[in-house]
């Protein structure tokens, strides 16, 4: 296929298996799936067979040269009323950091719990629970004033590290702490992701959001 309207559709007809087949289109119609649904429709009524489309793939946009909008649209041609009142409305309270790591030696749940130690000193624990008795792994729980840590691993090399804190936590901190959890380890950080925590549809961290002042996208021209 090289350009729109072009469109290539691969309908599975199935009905006992050594009936099983696909059927391959072509085509350039403008309303290919409305026409396809009577296509199958047919099909499945004249044969007896089963229809599933498995796959529709359109061509590429036809490039319009020295193309001119006959209305160029910006930012302030939209009404902002909805996502400035969802922007107000949030109350971001802290922040979470979702971190994954791995490895291929062993590991065991005092090693883990010598690492969350370790890496949980800066926050003044109030204590560290255990437990292991449903399962392979182990569920490591460290809580203190103004947050908590989850660790759960699944007996094998697979570590899941949930960090939540009202205060006194940032990216930095937290890779500080993700790095003295891996020491004396050959663990590896697979998957790092941080989102701010809260209610009122929060998307905006703590230290970035202020309520009396408007983003700039809601600001006049």
């Amino acid at each position: 296929l090289l350009s729109d309207p072009a469109v290539y559709v691969e309908v599975a007809l199935y009905g006992t298996a050594d009936d099983d087949f696909k059927l391959l289109l072509v085509s350039e119609h403008d309303d290919i799936v409305n026409e396809l649904k009577v296509v199958t429709k047919f099909v499945e009524r004249t044969t007896g067979l089963e229809s599933e489309v498995r796959l529709i793939n359109g061509g590429l946009w036809k490039k319009q040269e020295n193309f001119r909008a006959s209305h160029p649209y910006s930012p302030d041609d939209y009404d902002k009323t909805s996502p400035l009142e969802q922007w107000k409305s949030q109350h971001p309270l802290g922040l979470q950091i979702i971190t994954q790591m791995e490895t291929e030696n062993p590991l065991s749940k005092d090693v883990l719990t010598k690492s969350l130690r370790r890496a949980s000193k800066r926050f003044q624990l109030v204590k560290i629970e255990e437990y292991d008795d449903l399962g392979d792994g182990c569920v490591l729980m460290a809580t203190w004033r103004e947050g908590s840590v989850f660790v759960l691993w699944d007996g094998r090399g697979h570590v899941d590290i949930n960090l939540f804190a009202y205060e006194g936590l940032d990216s930095q901190k937290v890779k500080h702490f993700n790095y003295l959890f891996r020491s004396g380890t050959t663990l590896s950080t697979v998957l790092y992701d941080e989102q701010p925590r809260g209610f009122g549809r929060v998307v905006s961290y703590k230290h970035d959001f202020d309520p009396d002042v408007e983003p700039h996208w809601a600001q006049g021209k």
